[in-house]
């Protein structure tokens, strides 16, 4: 027994020495580089991933498996581009866990970590293989682990009694692995990784979408966890700065939560999330943006949940509508999406947002108390949003409420979908009411306003009565499988029917078609006209009695007003096609019969084609165009229309009468209505028949210049007109007018005017300014007839002389004088020839008798000289001041 005893703990020492000198030898033959090719190897038959190690791998036995590498890349699958890439990586392995295929991993040190993360065009992202087939962890430390079970020696075989002990297993070769561990590593067996703890430092994750084309990088990122492993949640603390090259970011990042995730589940949570992000975020310029709460996504069951949920927002937003003190909120106690399960489940819902736009500021509401939608039933309380805008005297409210929720997850039904706005601007308020029951159909992906009923209520003390109402009634489908929507209205205006229907396609680039048809349509009673008042006078001071009003002056030009804008870049984006018939229609004091246009707006150009109107006796035809870069254009005729109530309804004033048939071309370019005036320029061709100038009546001008000349020395001197009065004019059987515009100045081409007793042309100057509103023009006066017209028989001794007559001023107060030094020596010489003269000449050329003798004289008209006169010169002299001169 005891020579059985003593053998045995013999052959237990020399095992023991042996296995002590095979580990020695072990140690000092094998090289873990040897490996590398073959790590390479394995990786990318699995994942078709090339798998680089350029620096030395470092390993260590005792008391733990560690192993130190540095320069490791990843490339992307099948792609020699980079996927991800570490400067240097420490961890150490526990030997025993290893036989039982567990990985248990010491503290992990990583520092120089980056990543490529990349959506492709179809929305599939780079590492989507390493998530479905295993974590990416576990693609980076299996091969690690595999190398680090590689390097125990083989166990010593012991034999029966006196056996001796096997010799050390000598070290593989060079890019072999054990057969047994290889298939292990090339199938795939997942393993259970546990890891105490990473630390990773001045790291680097470059995302690029091109579905969106953004472009983001996350740098000096910085990751601490506590023990991880799959199944068990683990605590992350992390912080970074955030790059964006589109949209631009600049912001820093810092957030801790509770993490756990499950691969083979595909089951991922985060708990106790708080995050921190301040900086430029886009068109967001964050003083501070935080999320508190609990996520959890479920990848098979596509279920996501939250669970105390805050996101708040302050800071400013820029772009095209900037806002300052930002202020967002969302808060959700519960939420629920199971699409797995066709459910939605939602607690105490609840958004706010409150800020301030250039000119005015908002302040949003959505409260969604209580909602459950599943398969068997929907319900819930009333869901309710309010938004509010407040500023340049303006106010503007709508209400939106959600009540009697039900049907089911596949058809959802509302018993009532009301809608309650207003919008206040002085003392002009116009309200909308609308209710209507509505249904949507989740499968079917299309739903309905089935019974919309509404008014819309406008109170404004400019409108008869102070208040009117417009009721309608319609409906409006929508079919995002057909990608259509459609909505007919029916409404009554001014005890006049309206009908609109509109159908828009391709709804993310709608294409919209409309017809609009009405009996009767009088834009004052929707937009009617501003009354200024006048402020009262100042109170008096100190009980004294208010002083008398002085007496009214010369109105002074109005302070410039700020323009508004016309931009029509919008067009860019529109596609539009409609029609428009209405019976009668009234803007201002205009009316037109049988109104009648077609609409079709694409590609950035508007053009509005069929413009049709009885107007004023007459008939209008024509069409306009516009395009998005603030060009209009105008070809219209007006055919046979009675221009004297056309331009009193017009302007107020009907300075020109008689049957006209009018052509306008024009174009012009600008944002604001000063800038279109300027930029005019186009033709305007005008043919009047049997009608009247008023203002001016060139026959009597005639006449009073005449007796002016008749009674130059009786000392009765009549009264000559030189401004333009409203109870005078000048009758004609026809008139014929060109003008010519080039940005915004006008040139008469050609006038021609035919009375009974006159012909008119025009002369030089010939100048319309409608930028500064001033005319300019020269005409020419000719006496034909005597016979007839007006005052004909008092003009004989004129007949045949051409007479220029000047018409200049401001457009409100045009004035005209004769220009008598233009006749020019040639007029003279025929009006000698005619008689003229001799009639002139007798006045011009008599002395009285008593300022001969000496006598005081008996006019207060200064005697003219004895010496010669030139007649000419005479009359010009005699006129000076009478007419203007």
């Amino acid at each position: 027994m005891k020579v059985w005893l003593k053998r045995v703990l013999i052959s237990i020492v020399v095992v023991f020495l042996v296995a002590l000198v095979g580990i020695a030898i072990f140690l000092l033959t094998f090289d873990p580089n040897a490996y590398k090719s073959k790590l390479e190897e394995i990786v990318y038959n699995r994942y078709q991933r090339s798998l680089a190690i350029k620096g030395d791998i470092e390993l260590s036995l005792f008391p733990r498996i560690g192993l130190s590498v540095q320069g490791v890349s990843l490339s992307d699958r099948n792609s020699t581009d980079t996927f991800a890439s570490i400067d240097s990586a420490r961890f150490a392995v526990a030997i025993w866990p290893l036989m039982s295929n567990r990985l248990v991993v010491d503290h992990v040190a990583v520092t120089g970590f980056k990543a490529w993360l990349i959506r492709d065009e179809h929305g599939a992202f780079n590492f989507r293989d390493l998530v479905e087939r295993q974590s990416a962890v576990a693609a980076l430390l299996a091969p690690a682990a595999a190398m680090a079970t590689a390097a125990l020696p083989a166990p010593a075989a012991s034999g029966a009694a006196g056996a001796q002990a096997a010799p050390p297993a000598p070290a593989p070769p060079a890019r072999q692995l054990p057969a047994a561990l290889a298939s292990h590593a090339a199938s795939g067996t997942d393993f259970q990784i546990d890891i105490a703890g990473l630390d990773l430092k001045n790291g680097e994750i470059h995302l690029f979408d091109k579905v969106t084309g953004s472009v983001a990088r996350v740098l000096q990122l910085d990751v601490n966890t506590g023990r991880m492993t799959f199944n068990q949640a683990f605590d992350v603390a992390l912080k970074g700065k955030l790059i964006g090259d589109f949209p631009v970011a600049d912001a820093n990042l810092e957030g801790q939560a509770v993490v756990k995730f499950n691969p083979e589940e595909q089951t991922y949570s985060a708990q106790k999330i708080n995050v921190l992000i301040n900086g430029k975020l886009g068109q967001l310029q964050a003083k501070s943006a935080t999320l508190r709460g609990n996520l959890a996504y479920s990848a098979y069951s596509e279920m996501f949940s939250a669970s105390n949920v805050e996101l708040l927002v302050q800071g400013e937003l820029g772009g095209d509508t900037p806002v300052k003190n930002l202020e967002t909120s969302l808060i959700v106690p519960q939420l629920k999406v199971d699409r797995s399960q066709a459910e939605l489940q939602v607690e105490k819902l609840a958004y706010r947002a409150k800020g301030n736009l250039p000119d005015q500021n908002f302040d949003i509401a959505f409260d969604a108390p209580s909602l459950s939608i599943s398969p068997e039933a929907a319900k819930g309380e009333p869901v309710s949003g309010t938004v509010k805008l407040r500023g340049g005297g303006k106010v503007l409210g709508v209400a939106l409420g959600l009540s009697g929720i039900g049907g089911d997850a596949q058809k959802l039904t509302l018993k009532e979908l009301k809608i309650d706005g207003g919008v206040k601007e002085g003392d002009r308020l116009v309200q909308l009411k609308m209710t209507s029951p509505a249904n949507w159909d989740m499968f079917e992906r299309k739903g309905a306003l089935s019974a919309m009923k509404g008014d819309v209520r406008i109170e404004d003390a400019a409108l008869p009565g102070g208040s009117f109402e417009i009721p309608f009634i319609g409906s409006l489908q929508a079919d995002l499988i057909k990608d259509e929507l459609v909505s007919e209205i029916n409404a009554v205006l001014s005890s006049s029917k309206l009908d609109f229907r509109v159908q828009a396609t391709n709804l993310k680039d709608p294409k919209v078609a409309f017809n609009l048809a009405a009996d009767k349509l009088d834009f004052n009673t929707v937009f009617p006209p501003v009354v200024v008042k006048a402020p009262p006078p100042p109170a008096a001071k100190d009980g004294a009695k208010p002083a008398a009003e002085p007496a009214p002056k010369a109105a002074e030009p109005a302070a410039p007003v700020a323009a508004n804008k016309l931009d029509l870049s919008f067009l860019n984006s529109v596609d539009l096609i409609g029609n428009i018939a209405i019976g009668e229609v009234k803007i201002k004091d205009v009316q037109a019969k049988q109104f009648a246009a077609a609409l079709r707006a694409v590609d950035g150009q508007l053009t509005i084609t069929g413009l049709k109107a009885d107007l004023y006796a007459g008939k209008l035809d024509g069409k306009i165009t516009a395009n998005s870069k603030n060009v209009l254009g105008a070809d219209l005729s007006l055919d046979n229309v009675a221009l004297g109530p056309l331009l009193q309804d017009l302007s107020q004033e009907g300075r020109l009468t008689g049957l006209g048939t009018i052509k306008i071309k024009v174009e012009t370019e600008g944002s604001t209505v000063p800038a279109l005036t300027a930029g005019l320029t186009g033709m305007v061709q005008a043919r009047v028949r049997d009608g009247a100038v008023k203002g001016i009546n060139v026959g009597q001008t005639l006449r009073e210049a005449r007796d002016a000349v008749r009674n130059m020395f009786s000392g009765q001197l009549p009264d000559v007109a030189t401004q333009f009065d409203m109870g005078r004019q000048t009758d004609f059987t026809s008139l014929d007018a060109d003008i010519e515009f080039n940005r915004g100045q006008g040139t008469i081409k050609k006038l021609n005017l035919v009375a009974p007793l006159l012909r008119v042309s025009q002369g030089t100057p010939a100048s319309l300014d409608i930028v500064n509103k001033q005319l300019d023009v020269s005409i020419n006066v000719r006496v034909v007839n005597t016979s007839t017209g007006q005052g004909g028989k008092e003009l004989d001794e004129l007949k045949n002389v051409t007479v220029p007559l000047r018409i200049s001023g401001p457009f409100d107060k045009l004035g005209y004088q004769v220009q008598w030094k233009e006749i020019g020596s040639k007029a003279v010489k025929e009006a000698v020839q005619g008689g003229l003269m001799d009639l002139l000449s007798n006045q011009i050329g008599k002395v009285p008798e008593a300022e001969a003798e000496g006598a005081a004289p008996a006019s207060p008209i200064p005697a003219p000289p004895k010496k010669p006169m030139d007649p000419v010169k005479s009359i010009g002299d005699a006129l000076k001041g009478l007419l203007g001169q």
